[in-house]
């Protein structure tokens, strides 16, 4: 028996009895009133009779209110507003607006419950509104739910730029005002001639074409609002006597670049530079352009062609229009060849040249070869101007080149011929080897002027070298590393030239090792020892030390060691 109470707790007159099963334990009372009261009791019937009741007390909980209520659009005399439905079954909605000029009078609209959005229009401009807004259900409204809503002001566009005039043309920008339907744009000249333009809301932007160069305008705006229009708001400006570049100039020509400079343009937003080769020189290089901006009155011009005509335009730009252009031509000159190539000293394996720089090569390109072998080469930077060339066949004629290398491009070569020196041949030996030293000795070569001693560890480390006169026959290298091996190498010098190596090597001597040592006349605090004397040491360096863990009641044992030094 389901029962609605009072508000203090009285019995009213609907109730609602509801039959179920024995085997029912719970079930759902459905069709109640919204925020209302009510008595549950449930019975145990039985064949004939009807048991004890049990009773307790609910409260429903009250419709849902509508969801996300807000102002999607302020409007100068309107405000769009928009909402999600609640859950349940919705038969409409209901709008309150109370009206700010009559006292005591609410705007009320009804909606179908399909509806998400809607217009209250016939406001008032910048004025506060409270809008109510409530769910209709089949049991009756939700609950309202309110927001406060703003219309616009009426306000003119607070930010108008004209700019970039050219000598017919300017360019009008300025902020979107909110809430406005359109834009009216007009335009002045000083004799009183006068023009309009409306404009759609999306408009920030527009460019006033047809004007008269040299003239004074007065250009305005104001924002619409429907059929309202809003304050106006006012710039002047000037167009240009002329639009072009006066002078423009090519300087700093080389292979492969030039420097373009010219005067500013007022008023000019950029400009655009191209170039490609004049008729006669019709695929040396291809057509280019490029864009720059407004502030730029110079360019480096780069990987152009040698020795090929350009011509080259200047246009101005003032936004999205072109002015005229302005050309001028410049030839850049042919690749330099490299001047002075020279021999300046060779050996047996080896020829020394040099060069004179060349004025804009990027690097050198310097190639070799003998009996129509495969040419070798080498790139060597701009700031060389010399190089040895190494591991040459003795006595053989070698044509050597040299080329200027550009930026994309190779200059015209500079070659020689020369022909590599003999091999002079000498004998040479280990004579003897110490501890420390190395000693070498060979047959005088005829016509050295000295020899070349150089050594280094088999295992590498830092090389060393010993120039000796050319009457000379033998070297000892000391200071080295006892038990270790060396590369040495030995060259005859003729002048400032080195003949080709001889390699030998060979190992410094072990330490000397102490033999027939011994322990003699051991007593309980003393022992006598005895050892072979070893030939050239300088000394004898003698340790002990006690042996822990031998200890046997008064024995103590010892470790001892000798070596020769």
């Amino acid at each position: 028996l389901v029962t609605p109470l009072g508000t203090k707790g009285h019995l009213q007159q609907r109730q609602v009895r509801l039959d179920l099963q024995a085997d029912v334990s719970t079930t759902v009372v459905t069709d109640l009133s919204p925020k209302t009261e009510y008595s549950l009791t449930v019975y145990a019937v039985y064949p004939g009779s009807i048991g004890d009741s049990a009773t307790v007390s609910a409260q429903t909980t009250p419709l849902p209110q509508v969801l996300n209520f807000r102002v999607i659009e302020e409007g100068l005399f309107s405000l769009r507003l928009g909402w999600s439905s609640p859950p349940g079954k919705i038969n409409g909605f209901k709008i309150l607006i109370p009206k700010s000029d009559r006292p005591g009078f609410i705007y009320e609209q009804l909606l179908p419950g399909d509806t998400s959005s809607h217009v209250v229009d016939s406001l008032e401009e910048d004025k506060e509104y409270t809008v109510s807004i409530f769910a209709i259900y089949p049991h009756g409204p939700s609950q309202p739910i309110s927001l406060v809503g703003k219309t616009l002001k009426l306000v003119p566009v607070k930010k108008f730029l004209v700019q970039n005039a050219t000598t017919d043309t300017v360019q009008a920008r300025w902020t979107s005002v909110k809430g406005a339907t359109g834009y009216r744009l007009t335009w002045q000249s000083s004799d009183g001639h006068i023009e309009n333009i409306n404009l759609g809301e999306a408009f920030n932007f527009y460019m006033i074409q047809g004007l008269s160069p040299g003239t004074e305008y007065t250009t305005t705006i104001n924002p619409i609002f429907g059929d309202t229009e809003g304050s106006i708001t006012t710039a002047n400006i000037r167009t240009l006597e002329s639009s072009t570049v006066q002078t423009l100039k090519v300087s700093s020509v080389s292979t492969s670049a030039a420097l373009i400079s010219w005067n500013s343009v007022p008023g000019a937003t950029g400009y655009r530079l191209a170039w490609g080769p004049t008729s006669e020189f019709v695929g040396r290089d291809r057509p280019r352009q490029l864009a720059l901006n407004g502030s730029t009155t110079e360019y480096h011009l780069k990987n152009v062609a040698h020795d090929t005509e350009y011509v080259l335009t200047l246009y101005v730009l003032f936004g999205s229009v072109v002015g005229p252009g302005v050309s001028a031509t410049f030839k850049t000159p042919p690749l330099g060849f490299v001047s002075n190539f020279k021999v300046t000293s060779y050996t047996s394996s080896s020829i020394a040249v040099e060069w004179s720089p060349v004025a804009e090569a990027a690097e050198y390109k310097l190639s070799w070869n003998t009996g129509g072998a495969k040419p070798q080469f080498t790139y060597l930077d701009r700031s060389v101007l010399s190089h040895r060339i190494g591991s040459l066949n003795p006595k053989s004629p070698y044509d050597i080149t040299i080329r200027a290398v550009y930026s994309n491009s190779e200059g015209p070569e500079s070659s020689l011929a020369q022909l590599t020196g003999t091999i002079m041949t000498y004998e040479v030996k280990v004579m003897d080897v110490g501890i420390n030293s190395i000693t070498l000795s060979w047959k005088n070569t005829p016509g050295a002027s000295g020899y070349k001693v150089s050594w280094i560890p088999f295992l590498g480390g830092e090389q060393k070298s010993h120039v000796v006169s050319g009457a000379s026959h033998s070297f000892t290298i000391d200071n080295l590393r006892e038990s270790s091996a060396y590369k040495v190498q030995l060259s005859a010098m003729v002048g400032k030239r080195e003949g080709s190596p001889v390699l030998v090597t060979a190992r410094t001597l072990d330490l000397p090792k102490v033999n027939s040592f011994a322990a003699l006349n051991t007593t309980h605090s003393s022992v006598t020892l005895s050892w072979t004397p070893v030939t050239g040491v300088s000394g004898y360096l003698l340790t002990w030390r006690h042996i822990s863990g031998q200890r046997r009641s008064d024995t103590r044992v010892f470790d001892l060691a000798l070596w020769a030094t």
